[in-house]
């Protein structure tokens, strides 16, 4: 479904390298967890996945096609049918409405478009606790609320692929728990092509959804497999640390 090829990418005038010839590919229907320390290069490699960051080097391959050498209409249709993306930080228009930022995509479709897509974002929002908060503004929610909202509307679109930034970051391990049920639900409901790729550091939790765990280090992916398999055994060295100072 999605192959990243020979990804790099530098900040800094170059100085530094957060992506370094970076291989990934995500298969339909896979739950993958993304594991690594802060500034390893997680967030960076979402994003450019995403199409939302230019690589300097490298392609993204989507269904086959080159996500940064598509035209801007394109892309924007793919981020607003095919590809859900929960950035680290919520952005959220703070003059309209939770139910507003989510269908603001649309608000310059047809009224059907509209109305069947409010119905799928309120039906998102019931399912992750906060569907009374729909017609409150971005002020009035807590972090973890907003964080529920931001998964909504990425969900609302019925994505393909599911990209989430430390999507469940602000909120509690029970709560993190119950978004991730969720997100197990709708794939099985989707179908096998639904896939999801997510950064979470909770050991138990990637244990107990994912099929498969990517382990970053330096812009680079030191090691993958099967949850199980790399928590207890892991093969290198900064896996072995990661996991002793997560555990």
């Amino acid at each position: 479904m999605l192959i990243a090829e020979g990804i790099s990418k530098s900040y800094k005038s170059g100085r530094r390298k957060i992506l370094d010839s970076l291989e990934i590919s995500i298969d339909e229907g896979e739950f993958i967890a993304v594991m690594g320390e802060s500034g390893s290069g997680k967030s960076t490699l979402l994003a450019v996945l995403a199409g939302i960051l230019d690589p300097d080097e490298g392609q993204v391959l989507f269904e086959g096609k080159d996500l940064y050498k598509l035209s801007d209409e394109e892309l924007s249709d793919i981020h607003k049918r095919r590809i859900g993306y929960v950035p680290q930080s919520n952005f959220f228009l703070k003059n309209y409405t939770i139910l507003e930022n989510i269908v603001e995509p649309f608000l310059a479709g047809s009224s059907e478009e509209r109305l069947a897509y409010e119905e799928k974002a309120k039906l998102h929002l019931e399912k992750l606790g906060i569907g009374d908060l729909a017609d409150r503004f971005p002020h009035e929610l807590s972090g973890g609320e907003l964080k529920r909202a931001a998964i909504a509307r990425a969900l609302a679109i019925r994505p393909s692929i599911l990209l989430c930034d430390e999507a469940t970051s602000a909120l509690d391990v029970t709560v993190q728990q119950e978004i991730l049920s969720l997100l197990q639900t709708l794939r099985r409901q989707q179908g096998e092509e639904f896939s999801i790729l997510f950064i979470c550091h909770d050991i138990a939790l990637v244990q107990q959804f994912c099929d498969r765990v990517l382990v970053m280090y330096q812009g680079r992916i030191v090691e993958e497999g099967i949850p199980d398999n790399v928590i207890q055994n892991p093969s290198h060295s900064y896996t072995k640390r990661l996991i002793d100072s997560i555990l």
